[in-house]
């Protein structure tokens, strides 16, 4: 612009429109997401015997060269036969953008929409799904702005998002017994000890808001404890095999879900009983 040139204010202001239009978008995103986290999940299961039959997995990251894709795909089929009636995802459902250094080597799928899309192809319908997001699926989130677990959303209408990081979830049976989740995707990397960081999260969790079950991703570990504070708590395992990152750390992949029934008690049981079983793959043995 020279010197004395008239000022289009009406272009400035569209100008400026097209800025913050972005922007707008993004915070609302951020907004939707705490109101997620904060706003609890009430569903009720249509049990015959008041007892709540989940799946619990974590950490399927679609979009890598290392996922476990059909195995997840046979986990969701045995869920069905076997009357589960909700899957609980402890998030990274798709393996994100440059985590670290050398990730994007280790991706067949490159970019969010090429990761939605293979999601969206492959992951199982078989039983409804409830999930949060994870450091993986954040990724996209830090680099452009996308609320990615309302983008899951929109490509599968029954995998339902209930908050990043961690979400909360309360079942009732029947005869109105109540269960109360919380799905956490925590930072930092496995612990010597493979319950350490389990026990550290059921520590701090705050008095008067304990819920009756505790799913924990991003460790890539199974592990369940029956009742540390009164919380059944697992480590959810992974569906994705041992990365080049992975045998760096070194750090093992614990490749599974859980199968859990549950039978919530009164007040005047004092008594919750829960039945896990864990769900293991493995690879073939090569020669």
């Amino acid at each position: 612009m020279t010197p004395g040139t008239p000022i289009d204010e009406a272009a400035l202001r569209e100008g400026h429109a097209e800025f913050e239009r972005p922007r707008v978008a993004e915070l609302e995103a951020t907004l939707d997401s705490i109101a997620r986290q904060r706003r609890q999940v009430d569903l009720e299961l249509p049990s015959k015997r008041n007892t709540l039959s989940l799946g619990i997995i974590g950490d399927t990251h679609y979009g890598s060269l290392f996922e476990a894709a059909d195995q997840v795909t046979a986990f969701y089929r045995l869920c069905k036969a076997e009357g589960v009636e909700a899957v609980l995802h402890a998030g990274d459902v798709l393996d994100g953008h440059r985590i670290y250094r050398g990730q994007e080597f280790e991706v067949h799928k490159v970019g969010l929409d090429a990761q939605l899309d293979w999601f969206a192809e492959v992951a199982p319908d078989d039983v409804p799904t409830y999930f949060i997001t994870g450091n993986h699926d954040a990724s996209f989130k830090k680099a452009a702005g996308v609320a990615v677990g309302k983008a899951i959303e929109a490509r599968r209408p029954d995998w339902h998002c209930i908050g990043d990081d961690y979400g909360r979830i309360e079942f009732k049976t029947r005869d109105g017994r109540t269960w109360r989740v919380l799905l956490v995707h925590p930072d930092g990397g496995t612990p010597y000890a493979i319950s350490y960081r389990a026990q550290g999260i059921i520590r701090d969790l705050e008095g008067g808001s304990k819920p009756n079950m505790v799913c924990i991703g991003h460790l890539h570990k199974s592990l369940y404890m029956p009742s540390n504070r009164n919380i059944a708590t697992f480590q959810v395992g992974c569906f994705q095999w041992q990365t080049p990152f992975m045998v760096r750390k070194p750090t093992d992949a614990h490749v599974g879900g859980w199968i859990v029934r549950i039978t919530p008690g009164h007040a005047e049981d004092l008594n919750n009983q829960v039945e896990a079983r864990f769900v293991a793959f493995y690879q073939e043995a090569r020669a």
